[in-house]
């Protein structure tokens, strides 16, 4: 009986928000924190110089400029379930650094376009991938994380260069 109790006040909570949550805007939320993260990235991506763009922390690991480059590719992968479509991983022109920059940002303004056109059924529908089954929600989900994982690998490049990375924006 005092489990029950102690557990009756975070049931009481849970119910009470369940309608505020089941109104949220997941499209729009993610799209929000897709840009948010677009400026952020880029901030970051600026702040190596062009000289070390192909700086790796140790040699089995990507340069600065491929884990840009990489975290900018990953977009298509993980959208392209909502179209039916095969990934395309396009390339920055070269891997200097205004190159790298420009892909970059062409690729998130990109996958915010695709992302604005998602629909909430997409978004509760299942895919096929390469992992096996996810949810619309699932790939927006690891979208962002798999964004968020690179950009973070990448400011320990800076840090190793002396340079403190720009400060994390949410």
């Amino acid at each position: 009986m005092l489990l029950r109790r102690s557990y009756f006040p975070m049931a009481l909570l849970l119910a009470a928000a369940a309608p505020a949550f089941a109104q949220m805007d997941v499209k729009a939320a993610v799209l929000k924190h897709l840009k948010t993260s677009r400026d952020f990235t880029l901030k970051v991506a600026d702040q190596m110089p062009e000289a070390t763009y192909d700086f790796k922390l140790t040699s089995p690991q990507m340069s600065f400029g491929q884990q840009m480059t990489h975290l900018a590719q990953a977009f298509d992968e993980f959208l392209s379930p909502f179209s039916g479509g095969n990934p395309n991983f396009a390339k920055p022109a070269s891997m200097k650094k205004a190159d790298v920059i420009a892909f970059v940002r062409q690729s998130f303004d990109s996958a915010i376009d695709r992302v604005s056109k998602i629909t909430n059924d997409q978004i509760a529908k299942s895919y096929k991938t390469q992992d096996g089954m996810a949810s619309g929600l699932d790939l927006l989900l690891e979208l962002m994380d798999h964004t968020t994982h690179h950009r973070a690998s990448a400011e320990m490049y800076l840090r190793a260069k002396g340079i403190t990375p720009a400060e994390y924006q949410f």
